[in-house]
């Protein structure tokens, strides 16, 4: 199943919260969206008879009447859910000056977000500063306590109007404040939010209207694969459900845009990824169930493939540690590392089927180059550490039909979301990811990262 089918799917009707836009753009608060008390992953089940509780594993173990799923606030350092104005297919986190590896309490950190409207005409980036942002308590007497003495985050943001859906979002890493957007209006758009930024630190509602830095409209097709180079700053890659795939470098007055694509997929591009060490080299993953490796001085033929998967691959991931490695998630509901040293053995050096759905976003972890993790249509979002991998047995992950057959890689399994598309680790606050759905945003540490 492509992925333009499935975006169709989470297609929504507009929630009510706080903090409505005017016809003009304008808040008439600065909270356009609200923290909501969502259920998050519901690993523990309560027996309403004796409040007898155990684990529940999702996909392994059943309900019995007089039981419900409750979560464990002590499963998590942080959890709070947030209910956008519309659902967003896809976000990024905004790389801020507050510093590195930061773990102190109350946290702070921005994000972009391109909503999927019902309508074409109302779609929208938001910009958005999450403040405030507390340690999850877990003291019992104080999770007994009003939700009116819970400490929400302060979510502020601003927003400008976007043509289209926003199919793919990505802030460039040197300069989170220039971020790129994919339409199924078939444009790429380049867009500068500094203004939204300073607004948002100085609590201005004085905000000159956003328009685009460039805008490219020669893909034929819309498209959902898009990737910012992380060693040359203003190099991007966009690729289209027709498989061609553009490169762009940065000139003084824009951008450069090669017209002669990249061709050798021959169905529609789900994703890319630049080398995270070789400035000239990127990965591609497609419906046709392929994995390229490319050089973007040799255009016409990649110099790598394999045939990855049984059904389309949908992401791709490759390690900023450890270059060598890359991991791909699947509509055969598994996901697979690979050893690019060993790539044209076809063979993936781990297999893993735990999930019960479509792969829709996998992420290596910033730092900890054997940590990652992993979405799915299941609705469920793993977090697995692959350092814990003890022999060859465990590398097919677990089928998913044995009680037991739990694979010690895995770390932490986070429920409470519909139709989750993206996640992302935050870059400069260690174990905190962030996840995107049909139900909203969550944003979660968990107590083991």
């Amino acid at each position: 199943m492509s992925r333009v089918n499935r975006k169709k799917k989470v297609r929504s009707k507009r929630k009510d919260v706080d903090g409505k836009m005017t016809t003009s753009g304008r808040q008439k608060a600065s909270r356009v969206v609200e923290e909501v008390p969502m259920a998050p992953p519901a690993p523990v089940v309560e027996n309403e008879m004796d409040q007898e509780k155990q684990l529940w594993r999702p996909g392994i173990d059943g309900m019995e009447d007089g039981e419900e799923l409750d979560y464990d606030p002590s499963a998590y350092t942080t959890y709070h859910a947030i209910n956008m104005e519309w659902p967003c297919l896809s976000f990024d986190v905004l790389r801020d000056p507050l510093g590195h590896h930061r773990t102190k309490f109350p946290m702070e950190m921005y994000l972009a977000c391109g909503s999927q409207a019902s309508k074409a005409n109302q779609n929208k980036v938001y910009v958005m500063k999450v403040s405030n942002i507390q340690k999850t308590s877990q003291d019992d007497d104080e999770m007994s306590a009003s939700e009116d003495e819970v400490e929400d985050p302060i979510i502020d943001a601003k927003t400008f109007k976007h043509d289209g859906c926003v199919n793919r979002l990505r802030a460039m890493p040197q300069a989170a404040n220039i971020i790129a957007t994919m339409s199924d209006s078939k444009r790429v758009h380049v867009w500068d939010t500094q203004h939204l930024l300073g607004a948002l630190d100085t609590t201005s509602n004085s905000v000159p209207p956003t328009k685009p830095l460039y805008t490219f409209e020669g893909h034929p097709v819309e498209g959902y694969a898009l990737d910012w180079s992380s060693t040359v700053t203003g190099r991007l890659l966009t690729g289209d459900s027709s498989k061609h795939i553009y490169l762009w470098d940065r000139v003084q007055s824009g951008w450069a845009i090669n017209k002669t694509p990249f061709c050798g997929h021959t169905a529609s591009v789900e994703d890319l990824q630049w080398s995270p060490v070789e400035k000239d080299v990127f990965a591609s993953a497609s419906s046709d169930k392929t994995i390229r490796i490319w050089d973007t001085r040799r255009r016409k033929n990649s110099m790598l493939f394999v045939a990855a998967h049984k059904a389309d691959v949908n992401v791709l991931s490759w390690n900023p540690k450890k270059s060598h490695l890359m991991l791909s998630g699947s509509d055969d509901h598994t996901f697979k590392v690979w050893d690019l040293r060993r790539f044209k053995s076809n063979t993936p050096v781990g297999h893993f089927t735990y999930h019960r759905g479509p792969i829709t976003s996998i992420q290596w972890h910033p730092t900890e180059d054997a940590m990652l993790a992993v979405a799915s249509e299941d609705d469920t979002l793993s977090v697995w550490d692959l350092a814990l991998e003890a022999d060859d047995d465990t590398k097919t992950g677990g089928t998913g039909g044995n009680a037991e057959d739990i694979p010690p890689q895995l770390l932490f399994v986070h429920q409470g979301q519909q139709h989750i598309k993206e996640l992302r680790f935050h870059p400069q606050v260690p174990g905190v990811v962030i996840s995107t759905a049909a139900s909203g945003l969550n944003l979660f540490k968990p107590c083991n990262l």
